[in-house]
């Protein structure tokens, strides 16, 4: 039985039209590495479209300007066009997500293609995708998606890996990584940041800037507020943050400037874990990050969402922002809490202050 990615690799090198796919919302891992499959695809003689269900955020228009014309295009479910790429592609295949709902209506359209027979494959480093792929290879020990494309092309002729792809590839990994320093960070994601510089020959520092340092003023007012509403849980382990769409309007900031926030909250001393409570027009959006051996994806999941041990997502629907906020914390001591084992043990030495003590009490027995 061949490796699944050596599968996947054939499949595609065998296909003539192929349509990519990737979440909702993309990000720089979603988009890096859609592009790179893409651009080295075309480069083999394909037809190669890439069908997104939302455009690309602000800081990444700059790697949307520098693709080839209709290459990454916005999905219509009204237009015939798009429904008939993906409707005759010999492939189709999603990367960065694994779930029908993360990919909006497009996900829609690869499940009914799948539903009637036609392939669809999966490229992704999250846990529990969904059943319905035609084959699918997950690399949870990958940092980033971008790991998982640069292991394809490589396998096939490294030199594939021209400057176009290797600066995707950068930004796929870089941005996931929250710029090599989150704990899925390993010595083989640098060693293939280091081929990607030798390869592409480009400096890494325009990259950053374009990414992080284009700050607007209504960004700035946004964090301002949004560093007023941080506030701490459970003995200082967990640490919130709020954004309405009051304090969005207050600050002129776009939804999409909310990016990178949830970092703020998680810096602070003592905290493992935070939580981003983001209010939409239609819903609340949650984002979950943790530090080290603190899994916050099952936590996630208990409001319909999922993704990595430290770094989780969800959307909540039909219930108000007061609501999902004081549901959300109300479930996070089994996630947050430290083991009530290593509370005991430090309460039998005498390590614990009052309020410690006051914790261990509350989670007593309520901890698996």
């Amino acid at each position: 039985m061949p490796d699944t990615l050596d599968s996947i690799r054939d499949r595609l090198l065998a296909a003539q039209r192929i349509v990519l796919t990737t979440h909702i919302r993309p990000d720089g891992d979603a988009l890096g590495s859609e592009i790179a499959l893409g651009r080295w695809l075309r480069g083999m003689g394909k037809a190669v479209y890439c069908l997104n269900a939302d455009p690309e955020p602000k800081p990444l228009r700059w790697l949307m300007d520098e693709q080839p014309k209709k290459l990454v295009r916005v999905y219509d479910p009204g237009a015939l066009s798009h429904a008939e790429l993906i409707a005759e592609a010999d492939l189709r295949v999603v990367v960065d997500t694994n779930a029908e709902h993360r990919m909006g209506d497009v996900g829609r359209a690869f499940r009914a293609a799948a539903d009637a027979g036609k392939p669809v494959l999966l490229l992704d480093h999250h846990p529990d995708a969904e059943t319905w792929f035609t084959e699918a290879h997950t690399d949870t020990g990958s940092a980033a998606t971008g790991e998982i494309i640069y292991d394809l092309i490589a396998g096939h002729d490294p030199s594939g890996i021209d400057r176009a792809i290797a600066t995707a590839l950068y930004v796929a990994i870089m941005t996931d990584t929250g710029s090599f320093r989150f704990g899925a960070t390993t010595p083989r994601t640098h060693a293939i940041i280091s081929d990607l510089l030798a390869r592409g020959d480009f400096r890494p520092e325009p990259i950053h800037i374009a990414l992080y340092d284009g700050k607007t003023h209504s960004a700035l007012r946004l964090l301002g507020l949004a560093l007023g509403t941080i506030r701490t849980h459970y003995g200082g382990r967990l640490a919130s943050m709020t954004i309405s769409q009051e304090t969005l309007r207050a600050s002129g900031a776009d939804f999409e400037e909310t990016e990178g926030l949830v970092q703020y909250p998680l810096s602070l001393e003592g905290v493992v874990s935070a939580v981003i409570f983001l209010e939409t027009l239609n819903g609340i959006k949650i984002s979950f990050r943790s530090k080290g051996d603190c899994p916050i994806n099952k936590w996630a999941g208990r409001f319909g969402g999922g993704g990595h041990p430290n770094a989780s997502g969800a959307y909540v629907t039909g219930k108000t922002l007061e609501h999902v906020r004081k549901e959300v914390l109300d479930a996070a001591p089994p996630h947050v809490a430290a083991p009530p084992e290593d509370l005991a043990d430090a309460d039998d030495n005498g390590e614990l202050s009052d309020e410690q003590r006051q914790l261990l009490m509350a989670f007593q027995g309520k901890l698996s």
